[in-house]
Order: C-alpha cells, then sequence, then structure tokens
C-alpha cells in the first residue's frame, strides 16, 4: 500500500493526530520533502499562524495525492515519535538494529510467520492505527506483500473485514515485486 494511501485510510482524526505530533521544524521538513513551499504570508506572525499556514498547504497537498507528502509525513511521525514501536518490532524479530534503525531488509530475512507474529505483538502493546501505519509502510519500503495480505493489519488500519478481504484478494492477484522487476531489467 502505497503512503498516500495509508494515509487516506487513516482518515482526518489520525492524520489531525499525526500532523499535531510534529513540530513546527518538523511539520517544515514534511513540507519540503513533500515539494511544497515552507513560505508563510507575512502576516503570519505567530507559530499558531504559520502552523495554520502550513496546515491548509499540506491538507491541500494530501487530499491531492502527494504520494512524497505522505511518506515524509509517515516517516517523520515514527522517526521522531514512535521509535519505540520500531525499536519492539525489529527486537521481536532479532534485527540488528541502531535504534529502530536498520540496514537489515528483515522482509525478505524472516518468513512470513514470524512477520505476523510481530503484528500481534505490537497490538497488544500500540495503538491498532500506528501499528498499521508503521507496517504497511514497511511493506511499502521493502516491497513485500506480507502485511498488505494481513487481515489484522488492515483491520487496524481502520478497513472493514469484507473490504479487507476484496483488497488482499486483489493484492495477490496484482502484486509485482519491484525490486525483482528492477534487477531483471540490469
Amino acid at each position: 500500500m502505497k503512503p498516500i494511501e495509508i494515509c487516506q485510510h487513516l482518515g482526518q482524526g489520525h492524520i489531525d493526530a499525526y500532523y499535531d505530533e510534529l513540530s513546527g521544524k518538523e511539520v517544515r521538513e514534511v513540507l519540503k520533502a513533500g515539494g511544497c513551499s515552507v513560505n508563510v504570508p507575512p502576516t503570519a506572525y505567530t507559530q499558531a499562524a504559520r502552523r495554520r499556514a502550513w496546515r491548509r498547504r499540506f491538507d491541500t497537498e494530501l487530499t491531492g495525492g502527494n504520494d512524497n507528502l505522505a511518506l515524509a509525513l509517515l516517516l517523520e511521525w515514527l522517526m521522531r515519535h514512535h521509535r519505540q514501536m520500531l525499536v519492539d518490532y525489529l527486537d521481536f524479530l532479532g534485527v540488528k538494529h541502531t535504534m529502530g534503525e536498520t540496514d537489515e531488509d528483515f522482509c525478505v530475512t524472516n518468513p512470513p510467520e514470524k512477520l505476523r507474529e510481530g503484528v500481534a505483538e505490537l497490538l497488544k502493546k500500540y495503538p491498532p492505527a500506528h501499528v498499521a501505519s508503521y507496517l504497511l509502510l514497511v511493506g511499502h519500503l521493502q516491497d513485500t506483500p506480507v502485511f498488505d495480505q494481513t487481515p489484522e493489519v488492515l483491520k487496524a488500519l481502520g478497513v472493514e473485514d469484507a473490504a479487507a478481504g476484496e483488497y488482499i484478494e486483489k493484492h495477490k492477484q496484482t502484486y509485482k515485486p519491484r525490486m525483482r522487476q528492477q534487477q531483471a531489467a540490469s
């Protein structure tokens, strides 16, 4: 699932909460990564006024489908405010890391069953939407179908059971690994 799709499924309430956790500096980083200007009107004297201007730009870009902005939002939110969840998951998998950061492609080095066991462990400790945001983003970044095809992850994102079943079936039929396609073209 692409980052913009994750954000769309999360809904406005979760996006509001994720955005509100970010500092002004972090919001600027997200906007820049999304290819957006961080300039504000000259009348925006206060931090609150600047944040309102940035938020309008942010909402416009997300509504317009800016996948780079969605990716930056999820990464910034996770790395700055929810790193312990990353640490816990990597520790569960036995992956060497530095405070939740690793170069290991752990979705390849661990069997799908183990990756899914970790889902249940995270769901015991963290809010479902947070777990789904993290794991679906990992699935996107590491190009694995495991999390897109795990009903518990989709349910944690807020996808109804019937819609999750349809999504999984469609995903199974249409998923093509990006990394293998690139290697074949080399």
